[in-house]
């Protein structure tokens, strides 16, 4: 009775993922990118780097993130890229089943990313939600996400795939999807199918 009312409670959850981290320094995301749920992974990695700040970095033990997302938030996304880029400590990934939109963003950001066979990737050019704004202020806004946070991300993809900046202007264009097999050969966005 009792595993059953943990089960419902959630805390058994809570206390598998501590478990993960504390003996295994693995970070588990499976829900959609948005600033709740990447303050869970890049929490973690930002208080890991200062705990272990006079560690010289070859002796750093990596952080696994396994990953199981359809995307989000482009800002969360885009906080999370840059934990992960400038950790002292590297940060690997397991991608369990999806890495869709920015949840393919974070997978590419870490330094070494593995996937099952039969993970779906999707590579497009986002989508945002303006509200009740003005012509004028949904125009500055979709400039801004589109020069500035889309350079970004274009930028991690150029750098840390197969794609070149032309190539990636036309596969943008479309709704890009793929199994691991290409994501390995054809893009690079993973360095291993396992």
């Amino acid at each position: 009775m009792s595993l059953l009312r943990n089960f419902t409670t959630g805390s058994i959850y809570e206390e598998m993922y501590k478990k993960l981290w504390e003996d295994r320094r693995i970070l588990y995301l499976n829900t959609d990118i948005d600033d709740n749920t990447i303050d869970l992974i890049a929490t973690p990695i930002l208080l890991q780097n200062e705990l272990e700040i006079d560690i010289p970095t070859e002796k750093l033990k990596p952080i696994t993130l396994w990953i199981n997302s359809y995307g989000g938030s482009a800002d969360a996304c885009a906080f999370l890229v840059e934990t992960i880029e400038k950790s002292r400590i590297p940060i690997d990934c397991k991608v369990l089943s999806v890495a869709a939109s920015a949840g393919l963003y974070i997978v590419t950001s870490c330094r070494h990313r593995v996937a099952s066979s039969n993970t779906i990737f999707l590579l497009h050019k986002g989508s945002i939600s303006l509200g009740n704004t003005s012509a004028g202020e949904a125009e500055d806004v979709i400039a801004f996400y589109k020069d500035e946070v889309g350079r970004i991300f274009d930028d991690l993809i150029v750098r840390r795939t197969k794609i070149t900046a032309d190539e990636l202007k036309k596969i943008k264009r479309n709704e890009t999807y793929c199994l691991a097999k290409d994501a390995l050969e054809l893009y690079g966005f993973i360095d291993e199918i396992v």
